[in-house]
């Protein structure tokens, strides 16, 4: 069957004015998941020792900053025990081989949801996991800076560091997780990871599973702020030596 021009021509636009609403549902922010790229370490390839980096699919990365295959411990280190205690998968972020100072980034537009930002409708929970090494004092900073159209910062929630004593001087992963009410203005959020070396030839600041869940409207109330330890979560004990590399 054949319909006519004008009936062509407005399926035609139909279909074409369809695309672009789905292409803009598709773009835009969604509520209640993790909005955050490749926030554990899984897309992509990782490196299957230490002396080797593989910077993260999706982050923006200085010096060596790189991800890990917990395959790649032994005893001692962040392992595939650790792993499954805590849900790691196959891979986590660490600073890298031979550096002070490692950083990785990503930048997340928030503007679609400009007018629920302002009216004080959206909060943001922010989690990771983050640990270091036996009792090197290396640590990794997780951050989110939730930033205005000039990429001024509004807001900043922090998890982390974590010290040796924190980790009763083991290699492991202890959970952290805080929540805000977004202020006025927002309109993107930097995810920053700061790993910084103080013993040893390896930068030890360790990180996975970070998250970033938006969430608002009437059918999603706001939770009080808060932070919170959430503990090791039953790591294995592991113990002091150090097969991989010298102290």
């Amino acid at each position: 069957m054949k319909f006519p021009r004008l009936a062509r021509l407005a399926m035609a636009a139909s279909v074409a004015f369809g695309s672009v609403l789905f292409a803009t549902a598709a773009s835009a922010t969604p509520l209640l998941t993790n909005i955050i790229v490749n926030g554990d370490a899984e897309t992509g390839p990782s490196a299957a020792d230490f002396g080797s980096t593989v910077a993260p699919i999706g982050w923006t990365t200085t010096s060596n900053f790189t991800a890990v295959q917990y395959a790649a411990g032994g005893s001692g280190d962040l392992n595939l025990a650790d792993s499954a205690a805590v849900g790691g998968g196959n891979s986590y972020f660490a600073g890298g081989f031979s550096n002070g100072l490692a950083t990785a980034s990503q930048t997340i537009d928030l503007s679609d949801l400009a007018a629920s930002i302002d009216a004080g409708q959206i909060t943001a929970a922010f989690s990771a996991l983050i640990g270091g090494f036996a009792s090197q004092r290396d640590n990794m900073l997780v951050e989110a800076l939730f930033l205005d159209a000039l990429n001024g910062t509004l807001l900043t929630l922090s998890l982390g560091p974590v010290t040796p004593g924190d980790r009763g001087s083991e290699s492991e992963l202890l959970s952290y997780v805080t929540n805000s009410l977004l202020p006025s203005g927002v309109r993107s959020v930097e995810i920053l990871m700061t790993s910084t070396r103080v013993d040893g030839s390896y930068n030890d600041g360790y990180a996975d599973n970070l998250s970033l869940v938006l969430r608002g409207g009437q059918s999603n109330p706001v939770p009080a702020p808060s932070t919170l330890l959430l503990g090791g979560l039953g790591l294995a004990a592991l113990g002091a030596s150090r097969r991989r590399r010298s102290a």
